[in-house]
């Protein structure tokens, strides 16, 4: 078999979704409004014996940070679901935004400032996977279907 026909192969069926792209999606959903939230009520999930964050670091800067992570994961969601291509090439853009605040988090952490490790590691792990998961050939190949899932409803 050569290399050619063992990746047609390997490749999904026509309107067959990725596998785990259900897993990426909730994790986009989740992180989506978990933003939102923090843009929201920001300083509240993390106060602790150092008080509000907002006195600190300035939560006029970190909150439209937040909310707009959260609208782009909730947007990219929405195209992953619907395999656009967009949201293929968004989805990285997404999960660099998310690294960013996992790093100053961490730098914040190693200050000795209050920070959310746990989430934060949660953050980098499940955005770890998603980017091993949107780099395996199958899932690059079901989102460059230039009729996938909306043709496939609408019938053309």
């Amino acid at each position: 078999m050569t290399d050619a026909s063992k990746r047609q192969a390997a490749a999904p069926a026509k309107g067959a979704r990725p596998k785990n792209l259900g897993f990426m999606v909730g994790w986009l959903v989740f992180l989506g409004l978990y933003q939102i939230l923090l843009a929201w009520r920001f300083g509240t999930f993390f106060e602790g014996s150092q008080g509000d964050l907002r006195a600190y670091y300035g939560g006029a800067t970190l909150e439209p940070l937040y909310a707009t992570i959260g609208v782009i994961a909730l947007v990219v969601a929405w195209g992953g679901w619907r395999l656009k291509p967009w949201a293929y090439r968004a989805s990285f853009v997404l999960q660099g935004l998310v690294y960013v605040v996992v790093i100053g988090g961490l730098v914040l952490w190693a200050t000795g400032k209050s920070a959310p490790i746990g989430w934060l590691a949660l953050d980098a792990a499940f955005g770890a996977y998603n980017l091993w998961w949107l780099l395996q050939p199958e899932t690059k190949a079901a989102f460059a279907k230039p009729g996938n899932a909306d043709d496939e409803e609408s019938g053309q």
